[in-house]
């Protein structure tokens, strides 16, 4: 009887029967995905995600499969195919430890001082905060790119090992960071901190060497998502470049009335960039490319990627020239181009969700859905609040309040970024891993913890402006609430990818820089 394989088929079923499929699978990006058994998801998902016409790639492996002798298949891991689980492993290690611990810990602090501008705590928050956009943000974005923008390109990754080398380059700048931060001045801290910035513009610079380079090898053709990558990759060398001048800016502050000086002129704008410029557009990019092929969404009516493009960027640009220009001169008239910033910002994000179709139903139902569609309710949030910035602190008479603007990042960094990590992560490492994610926790516990986590600190953070007594006792408790979900959802990932019957990618045991096997 003839055997036959169907869209339904696993595609580890496929490389059980048909050892040689794994020869087909490859040609078309499958390569270590799933380990040596491939992973649990069905031909017709794997066609899907890969671009593949699905009716020649069953006609393809049909044959293979009937085929009187089989050609053998030995497989072997790379480098490349478990890259990104040391990237991931560091990410959840810094996001721990420097980054979200460190920023409970100095939340607390706060809620004990019932006051937000602590000077004291300026330099725990630059380095928490230094942490999460390199250690979190940026680890997580380069795992995900070293490993699934070559099967998106259906070729293989540029110079693996100096991809490995990146790793070592960025960790060694956010730790050497944090300990320059806290030493704040003098020579220790100065040196410290220009390593710091050197090995981290170094390892991004060379992170976009090696995307680039890889992009140079396929010969597939260029998506419109992939200008959202690319112009991500910009700001995020602008924003290592400016992140190290806002580090010597506040290191050399003959004085602390200088050193507040400044922090105001450069940390928004600094976070801006680092956010709207590097997060939210290496995110709208990998989104686009991601979450309606994975997810089942459908094509959007109206293609609207070019103007969302030029929307984020222009934007940007708008908000951080006016921005400063605002803060030097007091002219009323930035404060305008200020807000059509903010208006622009927030259609962007709207319009964006419609190019994604997040609300509607999905056909393809999976655990990490939840944490997606909430991230993008969390940007509308964010981005919504926006525009009324300005008018809140000019109806609260402070000018610029420091609480509804905290609370915006938050909602933004946590409600958005963070869980769309977490939401990517928990749908792609199950099937790099060859996990059935259907077998695995439902991940609600997280999910709500963070959610609560963020709600409240968004909305205990603008009630000090109003009930200071009452927010600054309750605060502390937002950022135990979302540490927690972290590091259960980062434990749960962590096993997950320890679950791989290949090569185990612990971060201590990692070969030295530049190695490969």
């Amino acid at each position: 009887m003839t055997k036959k394989i169907e869209p339904s088929t696993s595609v580890a079923e496929i490389v059980r029967l048909c050892p040689s499929a794994r020869n087909i699978f490859d040609r078309h990006g499958l390569h270590g995905c799933g380990g040596e058994h491939g992973p649990a998801e069905s031909l017709e998902f794997f066609a899907r995600v890969h671009e593949v016409n699905l009716d020649a790639l069953l006609e393809d492996l049909n044959a293979a499969l009937n085929q009187s002798s089989q050609q053998p298949y030995i497989y072997h891991e790379t480098l490349a195919d478990y890259i990104y689980r040391r990237f991931f492993k560091a990410g959840i290690a810094i996001v721990l430890s420097l980054g979200g611990m460190w920023g409970v810990i100095s939340l607390l602090q706060i809620s004990l001082g019932k006051e937000l501008l602590q000077p004291a705590l300026m330099p725990a928050i630059h380095a928490h905060a230094h942490a999460m956009i390199f250690g979190w943000v940026g680890l997580f974005v380069m795992g995900f790119a070293y490993q699934s923008f070559p099967g998106f390109k259906n070729t293989t990754l540029w110079q693996p090992g100096w991809a490995n080398f990146t790793l070592y380059l960025m960790l060694s700048g956010i730790l050497l960071r944090a300990i320059a931060d806290i030493l704040q001045h003098g020579g220790w801290a100065l040196s410290l901190g220009g390593i710091s910035v050197a090995s981290e513009v170094a390892a991004v610079v060379l992170f976009m060497t090696i995307i680039l380079k890889t992009a140079r090898q396929s010969i597939a053709p260029h998506n419109p998502y992939e200008t959202f990558i690319i112009a991500a990759l910009a700001w995020f060398l602008i924003q290592a470049i400016f992140d190290g001048f806002f580090f010597f800016a506040e290191a050399t502050a003959a004085n602390l009335q200088q050193t507040i000086f400044r922090t105001a002129l450069l940390d928004a704008p600094l976070r801006d960039v680092q956010l709207f410029g590097f997060a939210a557009l290496i995110t709208a990019g990998v989104s686009q490319r991601f979450v309606p092929v994975v997810y089942g969404l459908g094509k959007p009516r109206h293609d609207r990627q070019k103007l969302i493009f030029w929307l984020m960027n222009g934007s940007l640009v708008l908000d951080v020239a006016s921005y400063l220009a605002l803060f030097l001169t007091g002219n009323a008239t930035w404060g305008i181009a200020l807000e059509v910033a903010y208006i622009l910002m927030a259609l962007w994000a709207v319009l964006l969700v419609i190019q994604l179709r997040i609300f509607t139903p999905t056909t393809q139902p999976d655990r990490s859905w939840k944490f997606i569609r909430a991230a993008y309710v969390w940007l509308l949030i964010a981005m919504l609040m926006l525009p009324f910035l300005i008018p809140y602190g000019l109806w609260t008479g402070q000018g610029f309040s420091h609480a509804f603007w905290g609370a915006h990042l938050h909602a933004f960094a946590v409600g958005f970024i963070s869980m769309m990590i977490i939401g990517v992560s928990s749908r792609v490492v199950p099937i790099l891993a060859g996990v059935d994610s259907k077998r695995l926790s439902s991940l609600w516990g997280p999910f709500l913890l963070l959610n609560v986590g963020c709600a409240a600190r968004v909305l205990l953070q603008i009630l000090t402006d109003w009930r200071p007594g009452l927010a600054y006792s309750l605060i502390g408790v937002s950022g135990v609430l979302e540490l927690a979900a972290l590091a259960w959802w980062g434990i749960g990932l962590w096993r997950v990818m320890d679950l791989s019957k290949t090569h185990r990618a612990g971060v201590l045991r990692a070969p030295a820089p530049l190695a490969a096997r």
